[in-house]
């Protein structure tokens, strides 16, 4: 089934992209490369990450959640979306949290098949949708080569590590150098690495103001299994499901 994910929110813009002039080669390079849609998200301290192919769509929190006897403790309750009765999944019991991350609570409602209930997780906020070079979907072996900690891997949820790079502007004190550093990131398998480019810095003394870089920012981001997710959450699934383990 395809994903119910609003054109916005999938970073689709079709008027810019039309207006968009890029070299040829550039192109030809784009096309050849296979990418992989991911939504990413945050909880808590964490930034996660799931196939878009495995997420049905993206709804507020609704104010009926049901909690139901003798429900596995992952299991935060149960709600009524589209006139479906939907198993809301606390990530938390997965993904332990030290502080709260601030934004709207939503839910990233799961592409289940037919047969099997429909499941939800409540998470603070979407950060983006996004298509990533398969390249950048790292297995254990491109961890190490890389040079990230494998330990997040370790994580019996966790298939793989998304790399994903950003550019930021950032502006330098006077007794600052640009160079490279690593800093290993609070929370599950998060690393970021920056790097500062002199992207047509300002002249301090001249202006009065700090020089301008470019931040070149990288995360490497927990890609989550969602079937292994549910299935450690407790959520009924179908036979067809439990075979495919098997």
């Amino acid at each position: 089934m395809a994903p119910d994910l609003p054109e916005k929110l999938l970073g689709i813009d079709i008027g810019a992209a039309e207006n968009r002039k890029q070299p040829e080669t550039a192109n030809r390079t784009e096309r050849a490369e296979e990418l992989v849609r991911l939504v990413l998200f945050g909880i808590g301290e964490h930034r996660l990450a799931v196939p878009v192919d495995d997420v049905r769509t993206i709804t507020d929190v609704p104010d009926d959640l049901t909690r139901v006897p003798r429900t596995p403790p992952a299991i935060e309750g149960m709600t009524d979306l589209r006139g479906e009765i939907t198993a809301v999944i606390d990530i938390t019991a997965h993904f332990p949290v030290s502080e709260d991350r601030p934004g709207r609570e939503q839910l990233l409602v799961f592409d289940t098949p037919g047969d099997e209930q429909s499941a939800a997780a409540r998470i603070d906020d979407v950060l983006s949708v996004e298509s990533i070079p398969e390249r950048d979907v790292l297995a254990p072996d491109d961890v190490e080569k890389r040079g990230y900690s494998s330990e997040p891997l370790e994580h019996p949820l966790v298939d793989a590590l998304v790399e994903r790079e950003q550019r930021s502007p950032r502006r330098l004190r006077s007794d600052e150098q640009a160079g490279s550093t690593t800093e290993a990131v609070a929370g599950v398998a998060q690393t970021a690495s920056t790097t500062d480019l002199g992207d047509e810095p300002t002249d301090a003394s001249t202006s009065g103001r700090p020089e301008q870089t470019t931040q070149i920012v990288v995360d490497v981001i927990p890609l989550v299994n969602v079937e292994n997710l549910l299935a450690a959450s407790g959520h009924l699934v179908s036979d067809r499901a439990t075979r495919r383990e098997a």
